[in-house]
């Protein structure tokens, strides 16, 4: 299938005291390279995540981004036990003492270190939500991709026909490159008024013809294209195999043009090549 490697999506997971929001950004890379920006409490859990998009992404530059965001109805907060206690009992000793000392308010019993109690911080439930944020933001991640994937395959193939196109266009020029030359050589030699025997004008024409014959990269070019639409319709990763398709397409179009000797072959190598070249720009974005 075809998959683009660029996309974004984020998702979350609520614990009963925080929500766990996962973000996850992806572009083009030759490997699968991950990086993470997480809360120093999840750090422990950093491999683990890595497996995670490790098994679901194969390919790309991907940025992932954890954040824990408190809930407003879970932040539970209480009077120490022991803390009233000790301040209880203070409080009776110094009145014993200072009976006209002020009671304790309760501004001053909240701002005592360690009064207030929170609740302790749920790590294996917060680590287990930002697993499943994670995965929710990789699958909606991989859906996006699938779905740029399809674009992508589709322009591929319409710049793939223009190709095959171009080939079907060259084919009738090639043997009137060799006729072309036969013409002019004889023509010259006719110019300057020369005596030469027909078995060496006969023998000059098959040097050159050796020269210019491009059948075989015709025939290349024909089965690279062939074998390129195929892949577009494997289920398996297509993007480096696609990648050196197109290095073997740009080989036999630079070598059809430096082979070509008229402007029609020219032409055609020209546009071939701008053709191969769109192509590539987008099978870069390919896993």
């Amino acid at each position: 299938m075809t998959t683009s490697m660029t996309g974004f999506a984020s998702a979350s997971c609520s614990t009963s005291s925080v929500t766990v929001v996962a973000d996850v950004k992806c572009v083009n890379h030759r490997y699968l390279d991950l990086h993470f920006k997480i809360p120093e409490e999840l750090r422990q859990y950093e491999i683990q995540f890595r497996r995670t998009l490790a098994d679901l992404l194969k390919r790309g530059k991907v940025e992932c981004k954890i954040s824990i965001n408190q809930n407003h109805n879970s932040a539970e907060q209480r009077i120490s036990p022991q803390v009233m206690k000790n301040l209880q009992e203070l409080e009776r000793s110094v009145t014993t003492q200072y009976p006209e000392a002020n009671k304790l308010s309760v501004n001053d019993i909240l701002r005592w270190p360690g009064a207030i109690q929170e609740q302790p911080i749920e790590i294996e439930a917060i680590a287990d939500a930002a697993k499943q944020a994670l995965t929710s933001a990789i699958h909606d991640l991989n859906i996006a991709r699938n779905e740029e994937g399809t674009k992508l395959k589709q322009i591929i193939q319409d710049k793939t026909d223009h190709i095959k196109k171009l080939i079907q266009d060259v084919k009738p020029l090639v043997p009137t490159i060799i006729s072309s030359y036969e013409t002019k050589l004889r023509d010259r030699i006719k110019q300057l008024d020369i005596e030469i025997a027909d078995d060496r004008i006969a023998q000059e024409i098959v040097m050159h013809s050796t020269k210019v014959d491009v059948e075989e990269e015709i025939q290349r070019l024909e089965a690279h294209t062939s074998s390129l639409l195929k892949i577009l319709e494997t289920k398996d990763a297509q993007g480096k195999k696609l990648d050196f398709l197109m290095q073997e397409l740009n080989r036999e179009a630079n070598t059809l043009g430096s082979k070509s000797t008229n402007i029609g072959t020219t032409n055609i190598a020209m546009e071939l090549k701008v053709a191969i070249e769109q192509i590539r720009e987008q099978v870069q974005n390919i896993e």
